[in-house]
This record gives C-alpha cells, sequence and structure tokens, in this order.
C-alpha cells in the first residue's frame, strides 16, 4: 500500500526518497514532471520548463497530496 501526505502533514520518513503529487502525468521530463525527489535542502521537481526547489509544506501547499514513489 502506498502513502499519501498533505498539507499539515509531517514529512516522510527518511527511506521515502521520491513522491508523485496529484498531476500524476508519470513522466520524468524537465518540463513538467509530477516526480519529485528529497534532496538535502528539500524537494526537488520540474514544473513550467523549470528545476523547483520546495521545503515539505510548500510542497505539500502547491502539489499535494503527494503520493509515495516505487521504482
Amino acid at each position: 500500500m502506498r502513502r499519501t501526505w498533505d498539507m499539515g502533514d509531517p514529512p516522510p520518513p527518511e527511506e521515502v526518497t521520491g513522491v508523485r503529487d496529484y498531476t500524476g502525468n508519470g513522466e520524468y521530463d524537465t518540463e513538467d514532471s509530477s516526480h519529485w525527489s528529497r534532496t538535502p535542502s528539500g524537494w526537488k521537481g520540474y514544473k513550467n520548463g523549470g528545476k523547483v526547489y520546495l521545503d515539505w509544506e510548500e510542497l505539500t501547499r502547491r502539489w499535494g497530496p503527494l503520493t509515495e514513489e516505487r521504482r
């Protein structure tokens, strides 16, 4: 079962290295992707043609709910 987080939820445990946002396009492109990777300084994704870094609170506010990603 995949875990899901939304606004107000604490960040996922450290073993979760990636999440997907509600747009769910499933693509890993550099234009607009639903994938977010955990980095030492927050979460990295690609939206509107560029790389975006967000902290957990901003990520859930803008793009939640977020679902655990499994590759």
